[in-house]
């Protein structure tokens, strides 16, 4: 146990047990995000979680870490229960959350909502570019695209993430490669992942040498696909965002990355025509 803010005490958690995960998947339900077991049980194994827990053990909010290499940690998943908001609970897990990450010498990087940026910035994160979430609702199963039936090559997926990224994350990828439902888009110049969450479709990362290869990408990803679609766009990608609306899409809400470190990430952005999610940068 830790004592954070306003003595709002927050654990860090071992393994999930069932009953964890339950309480872990409840918080993702009442929020109306999209994050799964699986992406809980890598947050768990590669990093951290850290909840707050009422006197009969109910988890009543959750903020989890997750390190990208030696130099960089992503915190995310700072959720609390919709009765209990406005209370504290999710500054001092959020709080828990920074002290791991400076205490392991990284810089801490998050994707913010318009309200979470304004709590992050009381504490010192800098903005570093917009990113906005576009939706496509449900429709009648079309016909799908062809796949390749090629296992894709995982360490040179993960190159280019990292050198797109400016940070290692070799096990996040592999673990989405590794997952039954995702799909693998690539092209001569880029990729694009396609996972199943709790609520949508999530595309992403997709990662082009130039926006006309990752807008192709796009169009493959999205073929066939019969449920609700999620894709996380950065703000300066006019091209895909034009086709986005063409094939459908809305925006939904928007996300700041920020950062706060002495070793600010230096990746090469502009590859980057969508995030894997705010949860994972």
């Amino acid at each position: 146990m830790a004592n954070t803010d306003e003595a709002i005490a927050v654990e860090t958690l071992g393994p999930l047990t069932s009953e964890v995960q339950d309480g872990l998947d409840a918080l993702v339900r009442q929020s109306g995000w999209n994050q799964t077991a699986q992406d809980w049980a890598i947050f768990s194994r590669e990093g951290t979680v850290s909840v707050v827990r009422d006197a009969q053990g109910r988890i009543l909010a959750s903020g989890a870490v997750l390190p990208h290499g030696a130099q960089v940690a992503w915190i995310s998943m700072i959720l609390v229960a919709p009765e209990l908001r406005g209370r504290g609970l999710g500054r001092a897990v959020f709080l828990h959350c920074l002290a791991l990450v400076k205490a392991a010498g990284r810089t801490a990087c998050l994707d913010a909502t318009p309200d979470g940026q304004r709590l992050y910035s009381q504490f010192g994160f800098a903005p570093v570019y917009g990113v906005t979430r576009w939706q496509r609702d449900a429709r009648p199963q079309a016909a799908s695209a062809a796949r390749d039936p090629r296992l894709p090559d995982a360490q040179a997926l993960a190159a280019l993430d990292a050198q797109a990224l400016g940070a290692p994350r070799h096990a996040l990828l592999a673990d989405f490669l590794a997952r039954p439902d995702t799909v693998c888009v690539r092209s001569g110049e880029g990729f694009a992942l396609v996972r199943r969450g709790s609520v949508a479709h999530q595309i992403g990362p997709l990662l082009a040498l130039h926006e006309a290869g990752a807008a192709e990408l796009m169009t493959r990803a999205v073929q066939g696909l019969a449920g609700q679609i999620f894709i996380d766009v950065p703000d300066e990608r006019a091209l895909l965002a034009r086709q986005l609306r063409d094939a459908g899409f809305t925006p939904q809400r928007s996300f700041m990355r920020m950062e706060l470190g002495e070793q600010p990430l230096r990746g090469q952005t502009h590859f980057i025509h969508a995030i894997a999610g705010p949860e994972f940068g």
